[in-house]
Parts: C-alpha cells; structure tokens; sequence
C-alpha cells in the first residue's frame, strides 16, 4: 500500500484526536498553541493538538518512505518546548504529551532517540509503547503473556513514559526551566524497545486469536478517513 499524502495523513490523525475524549481540539495548520504563541514568536505549525482537564496531546503527523529523521524529532521537541517556555507558570501545572505519528516504519535509532526525549512514537509495524504498558499492567496479564517480558516492560516503561513537565520542571521562585537527565541508560532505552517489540507481537497475535475484529475496525476506520480525505480534495 502506498503512503498517504502528507496532507491527508494529518487530516485522517486530526479526525481520531476525537476519540480522546478530550473536548478541545486544534486541527493541522495552526501556528498556536490553543491561541498562545511560541516564547521565541516564531510560527510553529502543529499537526494536531487535544486538550482537556489538565492534559494537553501534541501531535506530529509524518508521511515519508524512509521514515522521520533525526532533525525531525529533534524540531518536534524544540517546537513543544519553545510553546512550553511561553507560559511555564501556567503550563508547568499540566501534562503535556508529545507524539510523533509515522505512517512509514521506524529506524531503530530513531526509536531511541524518540525514547531517550519523551516522545510518544507510533508507527505501523509495532504497538505503540503506552499501549504494551497499560495491556502489561491489567492484573491478568500474566495468564496470556510472558512474565519475565511483563515485569521488564512495567519498570522501564514507567521511568520513559513521563510528561513534559516530569522532565522540564519549572521552579516558580526563580523562573528556571531546569531538566531532569533521564535514569535511563543508553542500553536500558534498547531493551525498552525490544521489549516492546516482543510483547507488543504477543498482543497481536492475541487479539488474533481473540478478537481480530478489535483491530480490523480499528484499521477499517482509518482507511475511511484516508479515503474520505483525498475524495474531497481531488473534487
């Protein structure tokens, strides 16, 4: 199957930002954050952005047949940080949620780095890791998936799937951004991601067995979207 447009791409993922729950939703193409603007008073474009009860989601939609880069995920984080240095007052007090959305595979060094910043990836060949997480810590895991890989997948998976303002705490006497460095190792971050590679396998072929109509309504869904999005723009 081809890759989408790139436009088309971010259309389909703005549709979905509804299933959230969240009520405050900043479709692609805005070069604000929910009205605010960047500290440096630059234009950022977002992709797609949901808000709600103290939870902001900021979506990075990417379409490329190799995949996002380096300088990509690199520009992903400065932009959401340069919106963060704009308010940190208020901002400082919610959680923010960075996600890249690729509709291509992943090289394994960009998972990485996606891993080592706090950037939620989601990408078509494995599940995206707060998903292994939360099927990982239901209490009857353990009867359907291997222990050893639960056990392993809750320690690191807890200590990478932090919020913004987890890593980038804002001290309200002096008015510093300071970071926390990661407890992360370089090797720890590899085993996350071959951890969430094995077990995510294991889910699927779970919901295989069990349910593959969970997942074939779920790819069903998206496709219309994709469709419905390029019909009305060749119109």
């Amino acid at each position: 199957m081809s890759l989408p447009e790139g436009r088309d791409w971010e259309s389909a993922i703005g549709d979905l930002l509804r299933n959230t729950g969240l009520l405050n939703i900043q479709r692609a193409g805005e070069t604000t954050l929910f009205g605010t603007q960047a500290a440096s008073g630059l234009e950022h474009e977002l992709d797609g952005c949901v808000a709600g009860e103290g939870t902001v989601i900021i979506v990075e939609c990417k379409s490329q047949k190799l995949g996002p880069t380096k300088a990509d995920v690199a520009l992903i984080h400065q932009k959401v940080m340069d919106f963060y240095c704009a308010k940190p007052e208020q901002f400082s007090k919610e959680h923010w949620w960075k996600i890249l959305v690729s509709s291509s595979p992943v090289l394994d060094n960009i998972r990485e780095f996606c891993a080592s910043i706090g950037l939620v990836l989601t990408e078509p060949e494995i599940l995206p890791l707060p998903v292994v997480l939360w099927i990982a810590s239901k209490p009857s895991a353990d009867i359907h998936l291997r222990e050893p890989l639960l056990q392993d997948t809750i320690r690191f998976g807890e200590r990478a799937l932090v919020a913004l303002q987890d890593r980038w705490t804002y001290d309200s006497k002096t008015g510093n951004i300071c970071f926390k460095p990661s407890t992360m190792r370089p090797q720890e971050i590899k085993d996350l991601i071959w951890l969430q590679e094995e077990l995510g396998s294991d889910i699927l072929n779970l919901y295989g067995v069990h349910r593959p109509d969970v997942l074939e309504r779920r790819s069903k869904q998206l496709l219309r979207v994709l469709r419905g999005n390029t019909t009305s723009q060749t119109r």
